[in-house]
């Protein structure tokens, strides 16, 4: 199995009460809830966007990864 490499960038909201938005391969996708998840010092946070993926990140949103192995 290839792991495809996508382009995720996480784009910072306009508005204090929004979560702010995912570039993916330049469709631009809102993020309409956050869950971080922390055990033993391993963080892992949920984004759930607009169209209903999920997208992860293990490392604050330095980098994002789908499940299907994408990053």
């Amino acid at each position: 199995m290839m792991i495809e490499k996508t382009k995720i960038t996480f784009v910072p909201p306009m508005r204090q009460d929004d979560h702010g938005w995912l570039d993916i391969d330049g469709e631009i996708l809102l993020i309409t809830k956050i869950h971080s998840f922390d055990d033993f010092g391993q963080t892992l946070d949920t984004l759930t966007l607009e169209d209903g993926q999920e997208v992860y990140s293990h490392d604050e949103g330095e980098t994002f990864f789908t499940q299907d192995g994408s990053y």
